[in-house]
């Protein structure tokens, strides 16, 4: 019950907050219409059949209206792409961000981990060092600035890539291999954003987890039995993974927001390339949707971590 109050929260304050941003398309269409001298409820008639929206409709009648679409699991139709619902947009568009934005945070995730165990079991070396400084590089570099240096070099410089879209023109999409080839083809670059954006925070979180696991005294205890070197390092390696879980299972939550930056760069046409669409249209009802989407995905992501390391975790009771 919880989660659900809390994305009702969310989802109206939303409304709200969309609804005070300025450049409303809704009053753009319909004094357009008056400056050509339509007649004030004719413009009013029109902009309710093209947009669905009624132009001088008090805010709280647009939010029980609002919220009685909700309840039916309608979000509404798009402001821009007339007559287009929200759902259809986003179900178009969530495949493209589920697959890049999860193959990119699993594989920096392991990328992270394997060089903060590195990091932590090498103290004394100087190569423990050099991975905490690329490590911490990694993290404190933004996703668009990474986007935008990655696009310079490996479409323009180079032209490895290509740099926009999620496949070629001349494929047909669909389970075949021309398309997967493609789509393989055009995902590497934001994959590579992902993966090289988030390394360096796993790598500095798995380091430190790690070093506490060192400390303990089950470890010492091992150590002092001799148990093999294998054996040691698995206790280690779990031990020290544990902590982490629940920050991956948010980030996979947050996928679908941290998109926006990459996915508007390349112009990849996930999630978040349409939220970012929805913001500078002002198309309310998707930029709607895509909010009540993170909203709820990061939710259930907390549940289900939650509920998952109590299990992973003995000690951890549900």
């Amino acid at each position: 019950m919880m989660a659900i109050a809390t994305i009702f929260v969310v989802a109206s304050l939303t409304f709200f907050l969309v609804r005070l941003m300025p450049g409303s398309p809704v009053q753009v269409m319909y004094l357009q219409l008056i400056q050509k001298g339509v007649p004030a409820s004719q413009a009013m008639d029109q902009v309710r059949i093209i947009l669905n929206v009624i132009p001088n409709q008090p805010l709280w009648q647009q939010y029980i209206q609002w919220l009685g679409q909700i309840i039916r699991g309608n979000m509404g139709q798009s402001i821009m792409q007339t007559g287009v619902p929200v759902t259809h947009l986003i179900f178009n568009a969530l495949p493209w961000t589920l697959i890049t934005v999860s193959i990119g945070l699993l594989i920096s995730f392991i990328i992270g981990v394997l060089f903060g165990v590195m990091s932590a079991s090498w103290r004394e070396r100087w190569s423990s060092s050099v991975i905490d400084n690329v490590g911490s590089v990694a993290h404190a570099i933004p996703q668009f600035v990474m986007a935008v240096a990655l696009l310079y070099i490996f479409t323009v410089l180079i032209h490895w890539f290509p740099s926009s879209g999620a496949y070629s023109i001349d494929v047909v999409p669909g389970l075949n291999g021309p398309f997967i080839l493609s789509f393989l083809y055009h995902m590497i670059l934001p994959v590579f954003t992902y993966v090289l954006t988030g390394f360096g925070s796993w790598t500095l979180l798995m380091k430190a987890s790690t070093v506490t696991v060192l400390k303990e005294d089950f470890m010492m205890a091992a150590r002092l039995r001799g148990l093999p070197q294998d054996t040691l390092m698995g206790y280690l390696g779990w031990n020290s993974i544990l902590p982490l879980f629940t920050s991956f299972m948010i980030s996979l939550g947050a996928m679908f927001g941290g998109s926006i930056f990459i996915e508007g760069t390349y112009a990849f046409p996930g999630i978040g390339n349409l939220l970012a669409t929805a913001i500078n249209t002002r198309d309310y009802p998707v930029m709607q949707g895509c909010f009540i989407l993170t909203t709820a995905t990061i939710i259930a992501a907390n549940l289900l971590a939650d509920f998952a390391y109590s299990k992973l975790d003995p000690r951890i009771t549900a």
